[in-house]
């Protein structure tokens, strides 16, 4: 990502999404906007008139929404803090999304469920903005967790049932409780495949800020259309589920060293863990209770990035893994962690292209 300052670009981003300078600066701003926006929203609402009930709060919550505006136009075009930019995107989302809540008179007398689900749509487009008005790669993954959080409550509000089915507050572990509806699922399956694409596209043909937004849309992305595999795996006879699930769960190494991200073989494995336990204890009539799942979860991640280091020393030197570009980085010491591919600053050969 890059700045204009009227003479020539000013890089202020890395291809991981993180400041080039002063990130601990950064860090502590970002925390002290988010702070001090709970202060002067609580504020607004403690002082307005008839308290929640009233559309007092809607102009002064538009104010701070604008004031979030404004500032992440100063901090990226003027200072050049990604992060403080990117916490006035969620605040000024989020107070926009509060003062349409506040200043619309159905949704102050409607339930709670309708009124967060107006709430996420309206914070969700408002952060859109954000990310793309100021490139912030930041935003994208609470874009696409604001924006799945209103179509969930859009259409299962606070029902028990629907909350029992959510696995964990993120993307992948909200959209689970919409798996169970067929065209659901195979809806996400397209989207997350598609998000996958575009993410690997980014990968090979874009800037710094195209780089950082690809990581968590690989995350979210190939998490989710994990998610979506393995229940559609397991719904096969035995134990031809069992092989087919076996055989993505190493599939997932393959992609993974491809695109460089150990986050990605975790995201993946973690969503096809419950189907893959379950093909294997329900034949022998088991019930894995929480202690089981607390176990297999960390199992998976440990073995993850326990074999990560091998497999990855073995995909450079066959010239499997593709930095950005389509180049093949050279081999170097050490574990590899960063979530983005690594180019070596020896000469690096362009990868071979497929007859």
């Amino acid at each position: 990502m890059s700045i204009s300052d009227g003479s020539e670009e000013k890089r202020w981003v890395d291809p991981a999404g993180r400041p080039l300078e002063g990130r601990r600066k950064q860090a502590l701003v970002a925390f002290g906007i988010l702070m001090g926006w709970i202060v002067v929203t609580a504020g607004i609402l403690a002082f307005s008139s008839d308290g929640l009930d009233s559309p007092a709060p809607a102009p002064w919550l538009t104010l701070v929404a604008i004031l979030g505006w404004v500032g992440a136009s100063h901090l990226t075009e003027r200072l050049a803090m990604v992060w403080p930019a990117s916490a006035c995107g969620i605040v000024g989302s989020l107070s926009l999304g509060l003062a349409v809540e506040f200043g619309t008179r159905a949704l102050r007398t409607g339930t709670l469920p309708e009124n967060m689900a107006v709430i996420s749509s309206v914070t969700a487009v408002a952060m859109g903005a954000f990310l793309f008005r100021f490139r912030l790669p930041g935003l994208v993954s609470p874009v696409v967790t604001f924006t799945i959080f209103a179509i969930f409550l859009g259409i299962y509000g606070t029902d028990p049932a629907g909350l029992q089915r959510v696995e964990g507050l993120s993307p992948r572990g909200i959209l689970a409780a919409l798996l169970e509806t067929p065209h659901w699922s195979a809806l996400a399956g397209v989207v997350a495949f598609a998000a996958t694409v575009f993410a690997r596209r980014l990968d090979m043909k874009g800037d710094d800020f195209g780089l950082a937004a690809a990581r968590p849309l690989h995350i979210i992305g190939s998490g989710v259309f994990a998610l979506v595999l393995g229940r559609a795996l397991a719904a096969l006879p035995q134990p031809v589920d069992t092989l087919a699930l076996t055989a993505a769960w190493l599939g997932a190494f393959v992609w993974a060293l491809r695109i460089n991200r150990v986050a990605v073989l975790c995201a993946i494995h973690l969503a096809m863990a419950r189907p893959i336990v379950l093909a294997v204890a329900e034949p022998f009539g088991i019930t894995p209770g929480i202690e089981v799942w607390s176990a297999v979860i960390t199992g998976i991640i440990v073995m993850d990035l326990a074999l990560w280091p091998l497999c990855h020393k073995q995909s450079l030197r066959r010239n499997w893994t593709l930095a950005p570009g389509g180049l093949i980085p050279r081999e170097r010491k050490g574990w590899v962690w960063r979530y983005w591919p690594y180019v070596s600053p020896n000469p690096v050969q362009p990868a071979p292209e497929k007859a």
